[in-house]
């Protein structure tokens, strides 16, 4: 593997606390946080963690300047960092203690030892100067997949392979001009962790703390040279009536990008992505920016591709210890060049038969009242079944409208009984308005497999808080307050629940009904804009403005201030109909 220390444009992991003290690390609400910051707060949390036994801490933070601390700390005190979701029950004993920023995540596992880093205490002095000229005690770390057919996998990486990964960037794209990182994909998964986290660090780039998730949220950082960290799923929604962007550059992966939609981030940005194809196993492989259609993917510098006699693809990479198998179909152009034709088949063992995934999600995806489905593996009674996550063509949505969900599964397996053996055709089903996906634009098992816990179990908060009600005929403001519990914050997103577009449309929706007596759905939605995201314990007031006759609904959601004063979150225009 290759020695950073040569390489003088870069600063590694462990000397990040030798920078001045004055340098920005990151920005907090526009609020500048230093390496003096960093400092302190390492140096106070890595007191606090040399007073616990356990080895194994959840890294699980909100905060993305407080993930930096809690990394740093836990490999300054010799403790191994898992960058893991307490939400996921499923992989708890993983590890043996919790670190957070989360004051509600003790709900979820109430028998780990838990630090909340903005509940520290000042212990016993100790000299900056003394602790900063430490090298790391311990310096690797485990990430997990997103896990498309089950568990997450822990993966386990060491401080010496990113800083690799960032020489491997630096060497291909020159050193960066940004002066801001601004991100709408978590630091907690190996993206994030890379692109938004070590990159920022090791080329002294600043980042932004909180996700940046909606398009206007960007207009505030106009006035900056800034590097923006996204996904295909947001690029896929971009707005292009908003005025444009003018971003230095725009880092895509979780995916491949369309020709289209790479045109459509040049006319909202001003610069085509850079796409990024990889994974948590092998770090980053390949990139590629869409000049043409059809363009090739370029391996990073150093890496190699290679395909034994069926067609499987091996990579050979700097970053791995030894070559790592593929997951997708790869057609190789030349040495350095190669196009990706789709996944590999997805293959399980059910009753010691062997099962594709893929083939039973194509069956089910060439139906025309299928817009997108997805098949998982599911645990019954000690046996495997799977089940069928269906999004419904525009065309056919009405299905859910005129059949049960029973009907609606016994219409689709009489379509496919003839197409599918028994152990193939689908168990359990749920039709979905949108797949669930996570802040990297990706649809994981679990949050798949969440969908077919029973209606008591997930169902239990659909609605916000009402605190108080001021109505008239036609307006209404309703104070609402958003709980931590609340159904919709689950898988959207892990390491940062935010409340979705679609839920705050619904809430208008059912507000409407409720206080104006309107029985009506929604016709079509006129004028949207999403400014702020709203998150677990905001203050909101609920604006709404009915027309009767126009069966129109303005509505705005707004933060209530500590001073009373209202700050848009959200707000738009919705016609309803019969």
């Amino acid at each position: 593997m290759a020695d950073t220390s040569t390489n003088q444009t870069i600063v590694s992991l462990s000397k990040q606390l030798l920078r001045p003290d004055h340098e920005i690390i990151a920005f907090r609400k526009k609020q500048p946080l230093s390496v003096l910051d960093l400092k302190k707060q390492v140096l106070l949390l890595s007191q606090q963690l040399s007073k616990s036994p356990e080895k194994y801490w959840a890294l699980t933070m909100q905060d993305s300047f407080n993930f930096v601390v809690g990394l740093f700390a836990l490999f300054y005190s010799g403790k191994h960092p898992k960058l893991i979701s307490a939400y996921h029950q499923e992989i708890k004993d993983d590890y043996d203690a919790l670190l957070t920023d989360n004051q509600d995540i003790h709900q979820y596992d109430t028998h780990k030892r838990l630090i909340n880093i903005n509940q520290l205490f000042n212990a016993n002095s100790v000299e900056i100067a003394d602790f900063i000229n430490k090298d790391f005690s311990y310096s690797t770390l485990t990430l997990f997949t997103s896990g498309s057919t089950g568990l997450p996998k822990p993966i386990e990486k060491t401080v010496n392979q990113f800083e690799i990964e960032i020489q491997q960037l630096e060497s291909n794209w020159g050193k960066l001009s940004a002066d801001l990182i601004v991100a709408s994909v978590s630091h907690q998964h190996m993206y994030g962790l890379t692109f938004k986290i070590m990159l920022s660090l090791m080329m002294k780039i600043p980042f932004v703390c909180e996700p940046i998730i909606y398009q206007e949220q960007l207009y505030q950082y106009n006035d900056k040279k800034f590097l923006y960290i996204t996904s295909p799923a947001i690029i896929k929604t971009l707005d292009v009536k908003l005025p444009t962007i003018n971003c230095d550059k725009v880092i895509s992966a979780g995916g491949s990008l369309k020709y289209e939609e790479a045109l459509s981030c040049k006319q909202n940005f001003n610069v085509l992505p850079d796409e990024i194809y990889g994974s948590t196993e092998t770090g980053i492989i390949a990139t590629r920016k869409q000049l043409h259609p059809n363009m090739p993917w370029q391996l990073f510098s150093e890496m190699e591709l290679q395909q034994n006699g069926d067609q499987k693809t091996c990579l050979i990479s700097p970053l791995l210890t030894r070559p790592e198998l593929l997951n997708d179909k790869i057609t190789i152009v030349d040495a350095q060049h190669f196009h990706l034709n789709g996944r590999s088949d997805k293959i399980i063992k059910i009753s010691e038969n062997r099962v594709s995934l893929t083939y039973i999600e194509n069956k089910i995806n060439q139906l025309p009242e299928v817009e997108e489905a997805i098949v998982i593996p599911l645990i019954q009674n000690n046996r495997t079944i799977l089940g069928a996550i269906v999004k419904l063509s525009t065309s056919h949505s009405e299905l859910s409208k005129e059949h049960n969900s029973y009907n609606l599964t016994q219409y689709f397996r009489l379509f496919l009984k003839d197409e599918l053996s028994l152990i193939e055709l689908p168990k359990k089903w749920r039709f979905v308005e949108n797949l669930p996906k996570n802040m990297q634009g990706k649809t994981t098992y679990m949050e798949l497999k969440s969908l077919f816990e029973t209606n008591e179990k997930v169902m239990n908060k659909v609605f916000a808080n009402e605190l108080s009600v001021d109505k008239d005929t036609h307006h209404v403001n309703i104070e609402l307050v958003i709980p931590t519990d609340l159904f919709w914050f689950k898988g959207h997103f892990p390491s940062q629940p935010l409340l979705p577009g679609v839920v705050q449309l619904n809430w208008v929706i059912y507000y409407t009904q409720k206080y104006f007596n309107a029985n009506l759905s929604l016709s079509s939605i006129d004028v949207i804009k999403f400014q702020c995201p709203i998150l677990p314990q905001d203050r909101l007031k609920l604006n709404l403005k009915w027309n009767e006759k126009e069966q129109r609904i303005d509505f705005s959601y707004s933060f209530i201030k500590p001073d009373n004063t209202l700050k848009i979150a959200s707000s738009g225009k919705l016609t309803l109909c019969q």
